[in-house]
């Protein structure tokens, strides 16, 4: 689904609870600040973000790059990323790309092992996340140049972190379920962040804005962070230790699925 950004009045009350969090293991080769709801995983009220009253959870998982890499999967205007995930033995955990227009096409740049996937979009803005192998980097659309060496860029918007500073500067009324990719360690781990309204606030609100999402990945230490598709494109597999998978399916269709997989 593609993202309008908009104007707004500023909303009070935006809170990241619990700036001590305990991690558990969740993905095969990752760890989770917060256990998603899907496959049964315990429940912690460690991370969450709370705006104008309503409660939403933070789920992310966390890998080293320099045990993972990065890949994109056309999924074909499906839904099934654990079928991808099942479908790819290297996988460990599968989540929601970029945007797509009406018929399906990719919006942005998407390149994986090397293959242009989709051309940068220089006029949508937002900012590009690439990996070379080694490090993960956010840049800004508009100045972008493919680093050499790059094995893995993804387009989207808008970028919520930069330089462990909040970019979104407002508000634009916009509530819904989120997901996006957190670099932390100069670059070295890389989160995947899902967020979604918590049980009770479901029927009200789906998910938090833009806003108060940037201010809660900064708050939990993300240097630089990208938005990526959210509402019904909103989506992650992921295996867990015992073979199991947790599963939170988009509730429309994706174009691209953004795979991390093991070395």
């Amino acid at each position: 689904m593609l993202v309008a950004l908009g104007g707004g009045a500023l909303l009070a009350g935006i809170a990241l609870l619990g700036a001590a969090r305990a991690r558990r293991p969740v993905a095969e080769g990752a760890e989770v600040a917060h256990a998603s709801r899907a496959g049964g995983a315990a429940a912690s009220s460690a991370n969450e973000i709370v705006e104008d009253g309503f409660r939403h959870e933070v789920a992310a998982w966390s890998f080293a790059l320099a045990d993972h890499e990065l890949a994109i999967e056309d999924v074909g205007m499906g839904r099934a990323l654990d079928a991808l995930l099942e479908s790819r033995r290297d996988a460990v955990l599968v989540v929601n790309g970029g945007f797509f227009d009406p018929e399906g096409r990719a919006l942005g740049l998407a390149l994986s092992n090397g293959t242009l996937l989709s051309k940068l979009a220089r006029a949508a803005s937002g900012g590009v996340v690439t990996f070379d192998g080694t490090r993960a980097r956010l840049h800004e659309t508009e100045t972008f140049a493919m680093p050499e060496g790059t094995r893995f860029a993804i387009q989207c918007r808008p970028r919520l972190v930069v330089a462990g500073v909040p970019n979104v500067k407002r508000d634009d009324g916009k509530r819904s379920e989120r997901t996006a990719l957190c670099l932390r360690d100069g670059g070295a781990t890389l989160d995947v962040v899902l967020v979604k309204a918590a049980a009770e606030n479901a029927a009200e609100v789906p998910g938090p804005s833009l806003y108060a999402l940037a201010r809660g990945l900064a708050a939990r230490g993300c240097e630089d962070a990208l938005n990526l598709d959210g509402g019904p494109s909103t989506g992650v597999a992921a295996r867990m230790p015992d073979g199991g998978a947790t599963r939170e399916l988009p509730r429309g269709p994706v174009r691209h699925a953004i795979v991390v997989k093991r070395r």
